[in-house]
């Protein structure tokens, strides 16, 4: 896939400057920016080729996190996504049901103790005031029932297999949206954190992600 140059406010939803901190450094992207560059990234993933599953995203329902200036986190829920009989159905399927985009701003995949290289997950470009371009990544998030029990979390790249295949658990999360985000137990060391994806509001599943500066 190319890259695709995007127009600067992106930098700006994912990396904007703000007065007040939060205690883990981490606060969330105003929902007005989130949707509206939503559905800039959406547009943008859109056009990857060969998608091991198929997107259609409800940017209306985007949220985020970031760090100003350092990393940012944007996911990009299927539209129309909730529980039902058909969405049952489809989990069970071979690659499962789309659940999401997921952007990753200065954040890759850690598998095995080791960051993703970035050759295995596709991008889109930012560019700056400055002339500098920034790579978001974007993985395609879908959500596949191997038994009874075992729900899991699937997360593409360029690979036909899922770089990220993690259980789902029952346990509440944040606000009402069909897929919320958070960041925990963040190492300052290793500058790695757990990122958490609630669905519904009660199925979570989680993976770890590392600092990667652009």
């Amino acid at each position: 896939m190319k890259k695709v140059i995007v127009s600067v406010p992106l930098v700006v939803c994912l990396a904007l400057p703000v007065l007040a901190a939060v205690v883990d450094g981490l606060e969330p992207i105003e929902a007005e920016l989130a949707h509206r560059f939503g559905k800039l990234l959406a547009d943008e993933a859109d056009k990857v080729t060969k998608p091991q599953i198929k997107v259609t995203a409800d940017p209306d329902k985007a949220v985020g996190l970031h760090v100003p200036e350092k990393v940012g986190i944007l996911v990009v829920p299927q539209k129309d996504l909730k529980e039902s009989e058909e969405l049952a159905e489809k989990f069970k399927t071979e690659k499962g049901a789309a659940l999401a985009y997921l952007f990753l701003y200065n954040l890759v995949p850690v598998i095995d103790g080791q960051p993703v290289d970035a050759s295995r997950l596709r991008t889109v470009e930012i560019g700056d005031d400055n002339g500098m371009k920034h790579k978001v990544f974007v993985l395609l998030l879908a959500v596949r029932q191997l038994s009874d029990d075992d729900y899991r979390l699937q997360a593409y790249g360029h690979d036909e297999k899922p770089l990220v295949d993690a259980k789902f658990s029952e346990a509440a999360g944040p606000g009402a949206v069909p897929v919320a985000v958070e960041v925990k137990d963040v190492n300052e060391a290793t500058h790695q954190g757990k990122l958490v994806l609630t669905v519904f509001g009660k199925y979570q599943a989680s993976f770890t992600c590392g600092h990667k500066a652009d």
